[in-house]
């Protein structure tokens, strides 16, 4: 049985699995009953598919398992996982508030639940799951933690100064600067018709951009001390001295938001190097250079797949800079619809080596090796 909680590190989401590793018990049957479109064998094809990141295919094994009745909350839990892994929050949703409705006292489906509305910025509802989740688990440190963070988060919104535009809304932590909101919001909505049009794609749902004024950006986001910003379904950016470089505050602003293009493209599992890639190449400046070779060992694609928190300053630089001059490779090759489609594809379930393939007409291995070369 997989290990979500490895699986979701990378958004704050620890998931414990004891429910689970009695039903990889259940699951050690007969070979013949395994070999049947059973619901206990299309279970483990799900944590399977989970454990091999095919997200699609597990979606697909946990409805197929769990009927139109839903009785067994794993199933709910598991399939709810996959759909939100695939973007599909809505039906994520469903899926989550049916395990919690069948097994209240199980704090997996909770965490998830209370993630997915914090990044869909409902922050009262997402405050609201933890605060029930920690009836049966009190002492659970991811709950704990967020909940805290979250709390804040409610705080700012109910009481904060907000500035909006056509696309954007922007929060303050910290005292409010009216100047500073509105320049922000006309950075972001340059960046929505600038990345929009190299996409062909425009976001529907208002974006909100918390803007901290005080705090250091690390204390807030818990981000690498490096990172000048973050997209959690807010975009987070610290402010303490941008005046003095509003060129900086616009690359920042403008990255942050490809991200957010991205996530409403395809989803929450897109490698690593080609969410930060591509958000690269879109700057205004055209991003990082490919000064790859430069002051140490290239790193990899696949290991700049699952996303760069652990990195000193110095491997990020490495890591941004190899992962632009791949987008733009695949870019070069196929041009921007299919980096597009790619991501579309994720967000259908597709794996992505062969979204790859099929979008870019090329292996991924072959790929990597290419950019490694160059």
């Amino acid at each position: 049985m997989p290990s979500l909680h490895v699986l979701t590190a990378g958004m704050g989401v620890a998931l414990r699995t004891t429910a689970w590793v009695l039903l990889a018990v259940t699951l050690a049957g007969s070979s013949a009953e395994s070999a049947q479109r059973t619901p206990a064998a299309l279970a483990a094809e799900g944590w399977t598919a989970i454990d091999e990141r095919r997200f699609g295919d597990a979606l697909g094994a946990f409805t197929e398992a769990a009927g139109p009745t839903r009785r067994d909350p794993s199933l709910c839990l598991g399939a709810g996982f996959a759909a939100f892994m695939l973007g599909q929050d809505a039906e994520a949703q469903t899926w989550l508030e049916c395990a919690l409705k069948l097994a209240p006292r199980n704090p997996d489906a909770s965490l998830l639940l209370g993630e997915l509305h914090h990044r869909a910025g409902r922050v009262a509802e997402a405050v609201a799951t933890y605060e029930a989740a920690l009836k049966y688990a009190p002492n659970e440190p991811v709950l704990l933690e967020k909940l805290g963070q979250w709390r804040k988060d409610a705080t700012v919104r109910a009481g904060a100064y907000e500035s909006r535009g056509a696309h954007f809304s922007v929060l303050f932590q910290g005292p409010a600067d009216e100047m500073m909101a509105r320049r922000a919001v006309e950075m972001l909505e340059e960046a929505y018709w600038r990345v929009g049009t190299a996409l062909t794609t425009y976001p529907t749902r208002t974006i909100t951009v918390m803007l901290y004024t005080e705090e250091q950006f690390r204390d807030i986001t818990v981000s690498p001390a490096w990172a000048a910003g973050s997209y959690d379904g807010t975009i987070r950016i610290p402010t303490r001295g941008a005046w003095d470089q509003p060129e900086e505050l616009e690359r920042i602003l403008g990255h942050e938001f490809v991200h957010a293009v991205v996530a409403s493209l395809a989803g929450r599992d897109v490698p690593a190097w080609l969410n930060e890639g591509l958000a690269s190449m879109l700057e205004p400046d055209g991003g990082p250079g490919d000064d790859v070779r430069a002051g140490g060992a290239r790193p990899s694609l696949s290991q700049l797949e699952r996303g760069f928190g652990r990195l000193s300053a110095e491997d990020a630089r490495r890591a941004y800079a190899q992962s632009a001059q791949a987008v733009r490779k695949a870019v070069q090759l196929r041009g921007t619809p299919a980096i597009v489609t790619l991501l579309e594809d994720l967000r259908r379930g597709v794996p992505f080596a062969s979204a790859f393939f099929q979008r870019i007409s090329m292996r991924y291995e072959d790929f990597q090796a290419m950019v490694e070369r160059q």
